[in-house]
């Protein structure tokens, strides 16, 4: 059965000093309303391929002011009509993950 990710998960997930959701696209259906409420709250829904149980949580913590001046520096240098801030960052910590985890 899939995980549904609607207004009210963002809401708790935003309230608890979450900054980020994992929804693996395979697993989880996030509601349009949810999507726009993220975007607002500045929670990043980490959409992915792959299995939930493999890629749950990055094995190695992110620094979350790390993470925020990389995408602070990615925003700036793009257009504005492409500033996105969820997606940004959630390339930005996909990429950092994935770079950790190899790099171990």
């Amino acid at each position: 059965m899939k995980r549904v990710i609607t207004a009210l998960t963002i809401k708790q997930a935003h309230a608890a000093g979450k900054t980020q959701l994992y929804a693996p696209v395979k697993e989880t259906i996030v509601t349009p309303e949810a999507r726009s409420l993220a975007k607002d709250l500045g929670v990043c829904l980490i959409e992915f391929d792959g299995d939930a149980r493999e890629k749950s949580a990055p094995s190695i913590p992110l620094d979350e002011s790390v993470v925020k001046q990389i995408v602070d520096k990615v925003m700036n240098s793009l257009p504005p009509s492409k500033r996105d801030y969820a997606k940004v960052k959630s390339v930005v910590v996909n990429v950092l993950s994935e770079y950790l985890e190899n790099k171990h």
